[in-house]
């Protein structure tokens, strides 16, 4: 597709804010809060966010599980979960600030005394932030919230750095973050645009093990605001339990479907001999399959790889079904009917 198209269907220019996803990280990594309280005690941590400032404690719950015992829930709702205490600690991610039910549950983590750690470029949360003196995290505004992920993850990551909860991240991590971007930004026929064309005009339903759930979680909400399109996930082993069965109706969904298995190679023996059976079930049926392999040398690097690719994809689908892939016109008119009413 030639820039003059692009830029035609690109109307709010995404692909520079893609493009600069490794400065978001580098920015979002040298972030600290206004202050981080003394003395604080935790055995357990919440993170509280919408669409895509959640993404970020998705893919960060799976990392904190996989370097130390802390449970680590995620809360997508106006409650928190009612185990929040005052050994708890809470982020409050909203990038606009002013997210109905983020909001809700920065009341309730106040009332349960829990550690609270906001996160916002402005708004309500950060009026809040003054006005209870607690740490905050601002980061820069102007864009849309799913293309925050760089900030809003790295942010994160970094407080509970500070806790001695997770490694330091080293340089070459950012580096590598760069050149993964450059292979899907440059290339005329790369690896992004391979996959967009292959899903384009039909259902991808995508496929992987509990631990990188994450990862398709955020390639499902960016196919649908980018793209403007369905997609399905699911994981194994549990997808061997019920889903399989159904390859088999309607007769009309299965001719529009591709299935996606992502791999990253660390999966559990039995996991990864599911995955091949499974993968033969589906392609005795007819429907075509496609491997997603993530590309790098620890887990945090694939997972990036994962998140940095599915956002590639969504984009240049967005392109194949020529629809602007910032605009989220649905999204604005419920939040503009959902005005002036009260939760709690």
């Amino acid at each position: 597709m030639i820039e003059k198209e692009i830029k035609k269907i690109d109307k709010s220019n995404m692909r520079d804010l893609l493009i600069k996803f490794g400065e978001h990280c580098i920015s979002g990594y040298s972030l600290l809060p206004s202050f981080i309280p003394e003395n604080i005690k935790f055995n357990k941590i919440i993170y509280c966010g919408m669409g895509g400032s959640a993404i970020s404690g998705d893919i960060l719950k799976f990392i904190v599980e996989k370097h130390s015992h802390i449970p680590f829930a995620i809360s997508r709702d106006y409650d928190i979960p009612s185990f929040a205490d005052n050994e708890t600690i809470v982020f409050i991610t909203s990038y606009s600030g002013n997210t109905e039910e983020t909001i809700s549950t920065f009341t309730q983590a106040i009332e349960k005394k829990a550690n609270t750690f906001i996160i916002s470029s402005n708004g309500e949360l950060e009026k809040l932030s003054v006005e209870k003196n607690l740490p905050f995290i601002k980061i820069p505004s102007g864009m849309p919230p799913r293309c925050a992920f760089g900030y809003l993850f790295f942010a994160s990551y970094r407080i509970l750095q500070q806790f001695g909860l997770l490694p330091e991240i080293e340089k070459k991590l950012f580096q590598k973050i760069d050149e993964i971007v450059k292979s899907f930004s440059e290339t005329e026929n790369n690896y992004a645009i391979t996959i967009a064309k292959k899903i384009h005009n039909k259902v991808p339903i995508l496929y992987s093990d509990n631990f990188i759930f994450g990862c398709l979680l955020r390639w499902k909400t960016q196919i649908a605001e980018n793209s403007k399109a369905f997609s399905f996930i699911n994981v194994f082993p549990e997808m061997n339990h019920n889903e399989i069965m159904s390859f088999h109706f309607p007769v009309w969904f299965l001719k529009k479907i591709i299935c996606l298995f992502f791999i990253h190679n660390e999966e559990n023996n039995r996991t990864k001999k599911r995955f091949e059976i499974t993968e033969k079930i589906i392609q005795g049926k007819g429907i075509e399959t496609l491997k997603v392999e993530g590309k790098g040398n620890s887990l945090i690097e694939k997972m990036l790889y994962f998140v940095i690719l599915g956002d590639w994809v969504s984009y240049y689908l967005s392109l194949l079904n020529k629809i602007d892939p910032t605009e989220i016109k649905e999204i604005i008119y419920l939040k503009d009917q959902l005005k002036g009413g009260k939760f709690e």
